[in-house]
């Protein structure tokens, strides 16, 4: 039996929203979700979500089953140089005083398809989040900078 595609599973609809497990998860974790992705693993959507704590240095990995938001698997470390991107887009976010649900929900508002992958970053002096949508016809990539609460144009990949 073939596994089934990202996008039949997106499709058929039997999942929570990914919003819907970023708040839940904002409500139990004291730090700020810094990367959101979608992956089919046997057969399975699964949601894999970073958080960011920069009080105590660490980043949280959480696996949820898309289907009813089970916690599958959460591993924790501290994070790394290569991690500061992220950890510098994060302290806008909460300069802010915005949560990661909210910013992407602001993002993807006009836009069509399915969430499979957020990310904070910080690049040129620019925090922003990237966000990769999925439809039947194509993967769009749409940056989104954090200060200003708009897209950012020239960041805009198809």
């Amino acid at each position: 039996m073939a596994t089934p595609s990202m996008h039949s599973l997106l499709i058929n609809g039997d999942f929570l929203k990914p919003i819907t497990v970023m708040e839940q998860l904002e409500q139990q974790d004291e730090g700020t979700i810094c990367d959101f992705d979608v992956d089919v693993e046997e057969g399975l959507l699964v949601y894999k979500i970073s958080m960011v704590n920069v009080e105590t240095h660490r980043i949280n990995k959480y696996q949820y089953r898309a289907l009813d938001g089970t916690l599958l698997t959460e591993k924790s470390s501290a994070y790394a140089s290569d991690d500061i991107g992220q950890v510098n887009a994060a302290k806008m976010l909460r300069a802010k005083h915005m949560k990661f649900s909210e910013l992407v929900t602001l993002a993807i508002e006009n836009q069509q398809g399915y969430l499979t992958q957020a990310e904070l970053d910080h690049d040129l002096s620019i925090s922003y989040l990237e966000l990769k949508l999925l439809n039947q016809d194509s993967r769009n990539t749409i940056a989104f900078d954090i200060e200003t609460l708009r897209p950012l144009p020239l960041l805009k990949w198809d």
